[in-house]
């Protein structure tokens, strides 16, 4: 009966240590997700000044993912459609697994649970980058002001900025 006692006791003494210590495996995790967004959105940029087409990285907070695509039309006629509408936008392929690239934090196993929210680049919910490199809203303006988009997790917050003119990307 002592023994049994001392055993949830001592279990009890360990869960009050480790339980508070899972707050910094939630900042850990909503980091990670935000490097691997800040590089996937670097790789739009990059594709755009490589592929000399039009880029654009969308934002979906419904389904709570992102996807990337390219404008296929050798004269650049892209300025309405989407990624998943419209027949000139095609799939960008994911460097790893050379399908198309999109995350879905609601079932992807690494990042499940991180939510976005209010992507803003000009009003828009997506980020397109010229041949240049040069930053737009999905319509295809410059943007004037630095584009936004925030990502939480447990209580954690992040956002991701996108200065305008140059595409320097940072996260706060």
């Amino acid at each position: 009966m002592i023994e049994t006692i001392m055993v949830i006791v001592i279990l009890g003494i360990l869960a009050a240590l480790t339980i508070p210590r899972f707050n910094s495996f939630y900042g850990i995790k909503l980091a990670g997700a935000m490097k691997s967004v800040v590089s996937d959105i670097r790789y739009v940029q990059q594709f755009a000044v490589s592929h000399h087409a039009d880029s654009r990285i969308e934002f979906d907070t419904t389904a709570n993912s992102y996807r990337a695509c390219y404008c296929n039309e050798a004269d650049g006629a892209c300025a309405s459609g989407s990624c998943t509408s419209g027949a000139n936008w095609s799939a960008i392929p994911d460097p790893f697994t050379r399908s198309g690239l999109q995350i879905n934090f609601t079932s992807d196993p690494q990042y499940r649970g991180i939510v976005i929210a209010g992507p803003n680049f000009e009003g828009t919910s997506a980020l397109r980058f010229n041949w240049q490199g040069i930053p737009k809203n999905s319509g295809g303006t410059n943007l004037t002001g630095e584009g936004s988009v925030k990502f939480s997790y447990q209580g954690n917050s992040k956002t991701i900025y996108v200065a305008p003119a140059t595409g320097r990307i940072r996260t706060q």
